[in-house]
Formats: structure tokens, sequence, C-alpha cells
């Protein structure tokens, strides 16, 4: 009795560790979307002026797709790292509670990077955020599946070492292209150029599905 009773506490308590989760990643979205609104020095709305305050308004709404499309990404991984559990501990609840800071701050770098029009700084602040986020949601997959397998179910893990493989090597990736574009940012003489500097991000993806391939 005593077991069922200690088995039931502590999944209604992991279920409000993803209750929670689930509402920060809910009103970090919500929030991003607020940022797409008329300017208010537009007291009043008419047909001629219309597209040009919706064509001003792309590279906002842009920027929320693109946050949109990858808290959503974060989001569903979360889901399925979380199946796995049975349990928690001290180390989950930081580690989860790291991911979810970071998480909460692209709001603030998305309305950074749609005001800043253009400026580079705005672009690494965007960039370190996301960075920081798969950084906080890998050690987070490595803590359960890894170093803590206490907590987790006891089922096959074949498929799950495989996959922390490739976030090890997206990691390592997107941490290369930053730090190329930051040298590369700073080599650079001509301000009007710097901003060539993030064509590295364009690589990232191709030489990480090459290395995949080759893995495989």
């Amino acid at each position: 009795m005593d077991i069922t009773r200690d088995e039931i506490k502590k999944e209604f308590q992991l279920e409000r560790m993803i209750l929670f989760s689930d509402a920060v990643f809910a009103i970090v979205i919500t929030l991003m979307a607020i940022e797409i609104k008329v300017p208010e020095s537009e007291a009043r709305l008419t047909i001629e002026k219309l597209p040009g305050i919706l064509l001003g308004l792309l590279p906002v709404v842009f920027a929320y797709m693109v946050s949109f499309v990858f808290i959503g990404s974060i989001w569903y991984q979360h889901l399925k790292i979380f199946s796995l559990l049975k349990d928690y501990d001290k180390g989950l609840v930081f580690r989860n509670l790291l991911l979810l800071f970071f998480i909460g701050l692209f709001p603030f770098s998305a309305s950074i990077i749609t005001r800043a029009k253009g400026e580079m700084m705005a672009f690494f602040i965007y960039m370190g955020i996301i960075l920081l986020c798969i950084m906080a949601q890998y050690f987070l997959y490595h803590y359960i599946v890894v170093k803590r397998p206490s907590i987790r179910l006891n089922t096959d893990m074949s498929h799950h070492l495989a996959e922390l493989r490739k976030r090890k090597i997206s990691l390592i990736g997107f941490s290369a292209a930053t730090i190329l574009i930051t040298i590369t940012y700073l080599l650079i003489p001509d301000p009007k150029l710097k901003s060539l500097s993030s064509l590295w991000m364009v690589f990232f993806p191709i030489v990480y599905k090459l290395i995949i391939k080759k893995k495989k």
C-alpha cells in the first residue's frame, strides 16, 4: 500500500513539473505574439495605410515564426524526454528550470532583433539565447538518459543514446558556427559588410547532415 501511495505521489509531482513547464512554453509564445501589433502612432487605420503597415510588420512576424518553430521543437523534445521519467530529483528540477529560464528570454531577444533594424548585436543576443537553450536541453537529456538512469523507466535506450549523439553534434556545430560568425564579424573592417559574417550559419545544417550521414 505504501509503495503504491509513493508511486502515485511521484507521478503527481512529475505531472506538476510537466504542467509548469508547459505553462512557461505557452506564456513565452503568447508574449511573442503580443509583439505583433500596429504601431501606436497609427491613430486610425485606412485601406491606403494598411499595406504599408503590414509590410512594416513583416520582420516582427518573421521573428515570431522562427521563434515559434524553435520553441515548438524544444517543447516537443521536452515532451519526449519527460515520457521516460518515473521519478525526479534536485538535479532534474535544476536542469529543467535552467532550460525554462533560457526559454523565457525569447520574447526579450525577439523584440530586440525586430527593433534593432539589422544591428548585429541584436543578432548575437538572439543566437546566444538559442545556443543556451540547445545546451540546456542537451544537459537535461544527458542527465536523464546517461547520468541518472534510476529516475527513468527501464526501457531500451539505444534510440535515445543515438539521439543524444546527434544533439551533441548539433550543439558542437552550432557553437562552432557562432564562434566563426563572431570572429568574422570582428575581422571585417567595413561596417556595411559585417552582416555577411552571419552567412556561416548557412553551412551549419549542411555540415550537420553530412556528419550524421557519415555516422550511419
